[in-house]
């Protein structure tokens, strides 16, 4: 099945240097089809594949470009008779985007025992003197 992913980039401008590095990227990974610009100010990648990595894309792009941001993953809507039958379907209930909890990490130290060393030779008890 097919999906079609949209990442948001941060361009700036008509910035051809980085919408062709932003588009080798998307194209030199697997399952991918086709790669296109969308949205008002062109600053969107829709990637249109199938199995695609779409965490993977956003983490490769952000190493390359700076900042990538996923906006959203679901299938490609191509074809004329899904959307024929589709219309007599109930809408699907929209996603919820939680905003992912820090790891709370707590470290312990190895509790080591206490030893008291005494000296054993008093010397102001000593009979000798």
């Amino acid at each position: 099945m097919k999906q079609k992913v949209v990442i948001r980039l941060s361009l700036s401008g008509n910035d051809q240097k980085c919408r062709t590095k932003a588009f080798k990227v998307a194209v030199s990974q697997p399952g991918v089809e086709s790669a296109a610009m969308t949205g008002d100010e062109k600053n969107q990648l829709e990637v249109v594949g199938e199995q695609i990595d779409s965490v993977k894309l956003t983490s490769v792009l952000r190493k390359t470009l700076g900042q990538a941001e996923l906006v959203s993953v679901g299938p490609a809507g191509g074809d004329k008779k899904d959307e024929k039958a589709g219309s007599d379907k109930k809408p699907e209930a929209a996603a919820i985007v939680t905003q992912p909890q820090p790891a709370l990490y707590y470290y312990t130290y190895p509790q080591y025992p206490v030893y008291q060393v005494t000296d054993s030779y008093d010397q102001s008890n000593c009979s000798i003197m």
